[in-house]
């Protein structure tokens, strides 16, 4: 008689995680992606942009702040030479200093350096803030002790239609992986697949069922036409029927930069385990009972008495959260980055295979 532990890791191993990778002051108003300037004597300072971000892990944020970063460039106007870094910008939530945040990308942040006349400096500076509050940027050429010091302010709407969406626009890698799930493990439409993830639904679907079964042939050391498909086929839609009646599944998007993104996925899965008692003993007497079985029919038992356990099986009593990245594919698009290694993980907050 065939292991129960081979059944069960030849088709949930390989259905799930190979089918699936001078003191003068200057005042401008900015608001999401406008571009504002203010020139003086001593520096021409022009915003860019402006966006949320997620704060980075190493920021001691609350769960509610976000991180404000702001794109600008830097243009020496005077005679002599200009020392520019983010230390010379500070932000102010309404009338509170805002903490600096560190960015997910470095290479973005705004470095020293020191600017011959005319010439240009650009970079981002990150802030955490409130979301929706009142911002102001002020710039201070020089210590505030220098009689040449020179001031620039520039206020920031942070309740502005375009900035606002670039907060909403953040859990976009997390909506899309659960796009993902709905579509892989619960079988289900999800109407915005195509708007956040942009691929195939159906040639995705069919895909995953065929790496379902050469999953299987390649790991069984087996030829197709020893395996019994329409079984197999059942067997994994009764188990996303389960996973879709029991296993509800939360993504947060934890980190996104330009490209890529870390999504948060946690769920409490099935307990598939639970079932071998029962499965071991429901082969053991199909066994006894029919010697001439062959293994085709063996196989046909099996898979359905596998699917009729996943219809009762209860999920784990503690949660599972994984980290899977998420790479950009066109506008507002993501996918799952598959040939990141942590992809390989994205069946363990659905199914608890020890």
């Amino acid at each position: 008689m065939k292991k129960f532990t081979m059944f069960l890791s030849l088709i949930l191993l390989t259905t799930f995680a190979a089918a699936c990778s001078s003191s003068s002051t200057s005042k401008e108003e900015s608001g999401g992606g406008d571009k504002k300037e203010e020139k003086a004597k001593v520096a021409d300072i022009s915003i860019d942009n402006v966006e949320y971000t997620l704060p980075s892990e190493y920021d001691n944020a609350t769960d509610d702040q976000l991180s404000l970063k702001i794109d600008i460039s830097v243009t020496n106007n005077g005679e002599e030479p200009l020392d520019v870094d983010n230390n010379n910008f500070v932000l102010y939530q309404d009338d509170t200093m805002a903490s600096e945040s560190d960015p997910e990308d470095y290479n973005s942040e705004l470095k020293y350096a020191t600017l011959s006349k005319g010439k240009k400096l650009e970079g981002s500076l990150y802030f955490l803030v409130d979301k929706g509050e009142d911002y102001q940027l002020v710039y201070s050429s020089t210590k505030q002790y220098d009689k040449k010091q020179e001031v620039i302010e520039f206020d920031i709407d942070g309740k502005d239609e375009k900035l606002l969406e670039t907060a909403e626009n953040l859990q976009n890698p997390a909506k899309a992986l659960s796009a993902y799930i709905d579509v892989l493990f619960y079988n289900g439409e999800s109407p915005e697949f195509e708007t956040l993830v942009g691929e195939d639904k159906d040639a995705l679907v069919r895909e995953f069922d065929d790496a379902i079964i050469e999953g299987f042939v390649s790991t069984a050391y087996i030829s197709e036409d020893q395996i019994d498909k329409p079984s197999l086929l059942n067997l994994v839609k009764s188990m996303k029927v389960a996973l879709k009646e029991k296993v509800k599944a939360q993504a947060v998007t934890k980190t996104i930069s330009d490209d890529t993104a870390i999504v948060e996925l946690t769920a409490s899965p099935l307990d598939v385990p639970s079932m071998e008692p029962s499965i071991q003993k429901k082969a053991k007497d199909y066994m006894s009972k029919n010697k001439q079985a062959t293994e085709l029919e063996y196989q046909k038992f099996i898979f359905d008495e596998m699917a009729k356990e996943f219809a009762t099986m209860k999920t784990s009593a503690s949660e599972v959260t994984v980290e899977l990245q998420m790479k950009k594919s066109g506008k507002d698009k993501w996918v799952l980055d598959t040939s990141d290694y942590r992809s390989q993980d994205i069946s363990l907050p659905f199914l608890k295979y020890n």
